[in-house]
């Protein structure tokens, strides 16, 4: 059974000159791509990279590629080309000579070292090449992916994981609308966020079998389920509140305190209190400090706190020593005698 085909999607068996020239000039938001540079250390894996593709190219031939591609990127495009250090100075010349100007370096932190012995290489490059009107670019210019492990010969030799695509297509802010172009397809890796944000996608390469990965790979990106993960909603977050509470409030710090105290308490916290918008002003609102200076006072005590009086202003007091708060709490009593 063949893979769902994706209308947004199109893999060619083709040369990068060939695919270009079928491109409308200006047409190209983001050409995104990892050339077969020659540079690649080829004698480490024993003929893996043969069985792909027979030769590499020189950074000059590569660089012909670029001054195609400069033609048809838009006015606000930008094109990104991979290479390694070895090949790092050849490649910025290469856009140099091809007209780009600003040429920004990223630095891909592989997350492990490379084989073999000696200084071994965990960072690859992205270069960066700009136009006098180019989008400006979101991010930073360290990204933090972990590189495809080894694998068997069967997998594709320089193969990058899909989770770089993705920083660098929404570095490069493409999305429904865009078109973004790989010449040197591969295993299709570099298009795959370009494609789960929306955006047409078109790869070419010689080789036949990176034509059938990466058409199986893009294939599977289907136009709903693309989306990237800091782009997905997972609707609003639940809000954590007091248990029988409609209104929907956090519970305060005060609240998790006394799960389950009574209303009526008498030891209600500041804080608490202070929570019941609307509460009448006769209930009993005992400060927290006066509460804890006399813990099971009985309320005829004769040294009642100030601030315990005002709250119950309409109550009798057995105190023999009234506060002068108390006093002024009751304005409709008939003078006494005075003393």
């Amino acid at each position: 059974m063949s893979a769902k085909t994706n209308p947004r999607v199109r893999i060619e068996l083709a040369s990068a000159e060939r695919l270009l020239g079928s491109l409308a000039d200006r047409s190209i938001d983001l050409l995104i791509t990892d050339p077969p540079y020659t540079s690649l250390n080829r004698s480490s894996t024993s003929g893996h990279l043969r069985d792909w593709f027979a030769d590499g190219l020189t950074w000059p031939q590569i660089g012909r590629v670029f001054t195609l591609a400069r033609a048809k990127l838009k006015a606000d495009g930008v094109l990104m080309a991979m290479t390694n250090n070895d090949g790092l100075r050849e490649a910025i010349g290469a856009l140099e000579r091809a007209g780009f100007t600003g040429i920004r370096t990223i630095t891909w932190d592989r997350q492990y070292p490379g084989l073999g012995g000696g200084l071994r290489h965990q960072t690859e490059f992205v270069l960066v090449g700009r136009l006098p009107g180019s989008r400006t670019l979101a991010g930073v210019d360290l990204v933090s992916v972990a590189a495809v492990g080894p694998g068997t010969a069967d997998r594709y030799p320089t193969a990058k994981p899909d989770g770089l695509g993705r920083e660098l297509a929404a570095m490069a802010k493409v999305g429904p609308g865009s078109l973004v172009v790989d010449p040197f397809v591969g295993s299709g890796a570099l298009l795959v966020g370009a494609a789960e944000r929306g955006a047409t996608v078109v790869g070419g390469d010689v080789a036949q079998r990176a034509v059938r990965l990466a058409s199986t790979r893009l294939a599977r990106v289907g136009s709903g389920a693309g989306r990237p993960s800091s782009l997905r909603t997972s609707g609003k977050p639940a809000t954590k509140t007091a248990p029988g509470r409609s209104s929907g409030r956090p519970a305060t710090a005060a609240t998790r305190a006394r799960p389950g105290k009574p209303s009526g308490s008498s030891r209600t916290s500041t804080a608490a209190t202070r929570a019941g918008p609307g509460k009448p002003s006769g209930s009993s609102r005992t400060s927290t400090a006066a509460t804890r200076a006399r813990p099971g006072k009985p309320s005829g005590s004769s040294r009642t706190s100030t601030a315990a009086t005002r709250t119950k202003p309409g109550k009798p007091s057995g105190s023999s020593r009234p506060s002068a708060g108390q006093g002024r709490a009751r304005p409709g009593k008939r003078p006494g005698k005075s003393r």
